[in-house]
């Protein structure tokens, strides 16, 4: 049976060992204090856990060597002290910066810290892939790392996802301690990532940051590879991505003569071609493709002349060949920008967004052809990228086409580099972000007022003495500032100099000259600020609702809702309000103060109320019955009632439309003379009236049926993705009751025909007559019914009513497909509404095909 090893806490010099937060077969990591309060990491390596004193000293010399170069390199993890212990079991251990937490980031607790890995992250996505860009970061990063460590003559030999910690948010290679002279044959690693080959190699370590990527871009394994992961992403996103992994299947080619990225320097170049769609495929010059399909012509041609005129030909009855095809034209391009300086790339595999660099802006005069489709990428430095497609035109092959660019500005500030903003304000870095070089002065002033259009006394402008140097200053109120800040990153977001992940904040000088200050400035305590941008601290907040499955919502927002703990990992410091909402439950709202980068986690009980659950029959506030009908939605059991309408009227002042008398049970008859507007104007009162009672979810709301709704409770099948118009056009001439005209029992309250009698001079109260099969009552007669379509897609002049009323007598009008196309805005004692509750994010049920045709062909309208 294996023993357990007790040890002493290891005494290192200088550093308060806290303790142990990690270890494996070769060493131990402590979490430490240094003299000068800074947390560590310091990894300790027992002579006892060595096989003999050789191996020991082999891997103390590897550590010894790595030292001086950990710090020449921003993707190796810093190493600031190696030592040895004086007394005591022996061991030799090392002094490393400390990674970021895996919940809080810097701000570490050390109580509580547990280091941010590329595991850890893997882990937390749940069998979800990361996001390409990160994965293309980090790889490149790590791989331009290890060519460091590999051009010093030292191998990692243990590279997989637990080694890579993140400090500052950036990735660096961890785990030193297998670090040692490239060519050392010891079986040391991790099953997986070591290659075939085995360990010890520059090129096994590059392997084992192939299997890397592949977790981080799959969400898979690394013993399932080459296994895909069950989702690819969508838009340029999947480009990149099948670029990358076809990276990743080149550096974890089993077979080492197959594979054509064998070196670190290799793969970081490769992955940094990615990140700036510059990576480089070659193909054919259209002067070598002219030059062959030429000589092809010829040869062929020249073949024919011989043989054709030659008394074989009667012989055996050659016929001459069809005129061969004109080879392509030559044509000629030449690409500019505004400004100048950048690169062309030409996207040669838009699949893969693989490309070929042909130039800079601005080019020589370019071959290319007529009719050849162009994909160019135009990068410069500190500009947004430019993409463009075009078709070489005829015009091309007389003089140059000429494809221009406008590049936009995207400088935003660069961590520890000096910056300008927008205005032409000087910054400097300060801690993470960075500060501007002087106050706020009258020309960036200016601007703010102009843009926001600012009265010139919310502010005073004085000289003051900045570094010997007389300097213009804005004196201005605290709540002015703050207006400025939010204009500063408001326009240099929109002008490409800020991300929206930034903020800027007033820094207000306390003390100044303050002669010349008029009245107003000294009473409010105007003063001058600087203004510090930087990235927003986000903090994070994990919620939990009892019972699970309640969408949450952030300063009324949604942000989705989750079978487990939802982790909102984007949250403004500061006031935040967070309510949780279920079907079924009365939503519950809390508001939480958070610091920056603070992680709070939450948790709310739900109680049971009276609110709809989508699912089971209900009825609503006003009475009306709600039937589960499909997918995310119910529909009203009957039309909408005069008493509902009424209520609708009483709160709102809306107009009450002319009701016919109809004697007994008023309230229960249909609506009528309302249009499709006031029907709809009716829902949304509904839904909000709900929602403030508690008997709705946010997500949820009140509507018209779609046209194709209404067939489906009709029972009818018709073709999805067509329009009212084109189903109206190829609807069956079937009615509610069959196929036999005129109706032979009173089922429904239709028009006077002859041979029928259902009861009834007008409307009849709702429900009067049989339900179908559904529980939905009067699709047939009694009013028509407004949908929320157009009856065609070529305008919107028409909407669309179903069902036939009590005034339908022609055949025509009571087929079940009939519609009748009126303007929205349209009246008559015959319309009516029926309501649909349904989710607000959930599409139609019909297919939104645009483009879509009947089964025969021709054009839906």
């Amino acid at each position: 049976m294996p023993t357990t090893r007790v040890r002493p806490d290891p005494k290192i010099p200088d550093h308060e060992v806290l303790r142990r937060i990690g270890g494996g077969a070769y060493g131990e990591v402590w979490l430490a204090r240094g003299v000068t309060g800074a947390l560590r990491a310091v990894k300790v390596l027992w002579r006892e856990d060595f096989e003999d004193e050789r191996s020991f000293e082999r891997e103390f010399e590897g550590i010894l060597k790595y030292e001086p170069i950990s710090r020449d390199h921003p993707g190796l993890v810093n190493v600031l002290h190696v030592g040895r212990s004086l007394e005591g079991p022996a061991f030799y251990y090392y002094v490393m910066e400390l990674g970021d937490d895996i919940v809080s980031g810097g701000d570490i607790n050390p109580i509580e810290y547990e280091a941010r890995t590329v595991r850890s992250d893997v882990k937390r996505a749940g069998g979800k892939r990361l996001d390409t860009g990160l994965c293309i970061e980090v790889g490149q990063r790590l791989a331009e790392a290890l060519k460091h460590l590999h051009d010093s003559g030292l191998a990692h030999r243990d590279v997989k996802p637990a080694n890579v910690i993140f400090v500052n948010g950036k990735a660096k290679l961890a785990d030193i301690g297998l670090v040692a002279t490239r060519g050392q044959r010891t079986f040391v690693g991790t099953e997986g990532f070591v290659p075939p080959e085995g360990p010890g190699s520059a090129q096994a370590d590059v392997y084992s940051l192939g299997k890397v990527l592949y977790e981080m871009a799959t969400g898979k394994d690394r013993l399932d590879f080459p296994e895909l992961p069950d989702e690819l992403p969508d838009g340029p996103e999947r480009r990149q991505w099948l670029a990358l992994n076809q990276v990743i299947c080149d550096v974890c080619e089993p077979h080492v003569s197959r594979r054509t990225i064998r070196t670190a320097g290799e793969l970081g170049e490769a992955l940094n071609s990615l990140r700036t769609g510059r990576h480089r495929r070659r193909r054919r010059p259209i002067g070598a493709f002219l030059m062959s399909m030429l000589l092809g012509v010829g040869l062929m041609w020249g073949g024919w002349e011989a043989v054709h005129r030659s008394p074989l030909a009667d012989a055996f009855g050659l016929v001459p060949p069809p005129t061969p095809p004109a080879p392509p034209r030559k044509a000629f391009i030449k690409v500019t920008s505004t400004p100048d300086g950048a690169d062309v790339i030409d996207v040669v595999d838009r699949e893969s967004g693989m490309g070929e660099l042909i130039g800079r802006t601005p080019t020589d005069v370019l071959d290319s052809y007529v009719g050849e489709e162009l994909s160019l990428r135009i990068l410069r430095d500190g500009y947004q990228p430019y993409e463009v497609t075009t078709v070489v035109p005829m015009s091309a092959a007389e003089e140059p086409l000429v494809i221009s660019a406008v590049l936009k500005v995207y400088s935003p500030p660069a961590q520890n580099e000096p910056w300008t903003d927008q205005v032409g304000v000087d910054y400097r870095p300060l801690g993470e972000g960075h500060e501007s070089v002087g106050p706020v002065g009258e020309k960036a002033w200016k601007a703010y007022a102009e843009a926001e259009q600012r009265p010139q006394d919310v502010a005073q402008i004085i000289k003051m003495d900045l570094g010997g140097k007389k300097v213009s200053a804005v004196v201005t109120s605290d709540a002015e500032a703050k207006k400025y800040c939010e204009w500063l990153v408001r326009a240099g977001v929109e002008q490409g100099y800020l991300t929206t992940d930034h903020e800027a904040l007033p820094q207000f000088q306390k003390d100044f000259p303050k002669n010349g200050l008029k009245p107003a400035a000294r009473k409010e305590n105007w003063k001058p600020f600087r203004v510090l941008v930087r990235r927003i601290p986000y903090s994070r907040v994990m919620v939990e609702t009892v019972p699970p499955g309640a969408e949450i919502y952030l300063n009324g927002l949604s942000q989705g809702s989750s079978s487990g703990p939802l982790l909102l990992d984007q949250v403004r410091p500061g006031r935040i309000e967070l309510m949780a909402s279920l079907e079924g439950y009365k939503s519950e709202t809390r508001t939480i103060n958070l610091g920056e980068k603070e992680f709070k986690e939450l948790k709310i009980e739900l109680r049971k109320n009276k609110s709809v659950v989508i699912t089971d029959l209900w009825d609503n506030s006003l009475g009306m019955r709600m039937i589960p009908a499909g997918d995310g939605w119910m529909v009203a059991a009957w039309e909408t009632r005069r008493s509902d309408y009424q209520a609708y009227v009483r709160a709102t002042g809306a107009r009450l439309p002319e009701l016919p008398i109809v004697g007994e049970k008023e309230g229960e008859h249909p609506v009528v003379s309302v249009s499709r507007e006031e029907s709809e104007a009716f829902c949304e009162w509904l839904t909000e009236k709900e929602r403030k009672e508690d008997r709705l979810t946010r997500s949820l709301e009140y509507r018209l049926p779609t046209d194709f709704e209404w067939s489906e409770l009709a029972g009818t099948m018709e073709i999805a993705g067509t329009s009212p118009a084109t189903r109206d056009r190829l609807k069956p001439r079937i009615f509610f009751w069959g196929a036999n005209w005129p109706p032979v029992a009173a089922i429904a309250n239709l028009g006077p025909i002859e041979g029928f009698q259902d009861g009834y001079d007008t409307t009849a109260p709702v429900g009067s007559f049989p339900a179908n099969e559904n529980g939905v009552f009067d699709l047939c007669g009694n009013v028509q019914e407004w949908v929320s379509d157009s009856y065609s897609r070529l305008n919107n002049e028409n909407g669309v009513l179903r069902g036939g009323s009590w005034g339908s007598v022609q055949e025509k009008d009571l087929y079940v497909g009939s519609r009748n196309p009126q303007p929205p805005d349209a009246t008559d004692p015959t319309y009516g509404f029926r309501v649909v509750l349904a989710k607000k994010k959930a599409e139609p049920a019909e297919d939104p095909d645009e483009e879509s045709e009947d089964e025969d062909g021709s054009d839906p309208d």
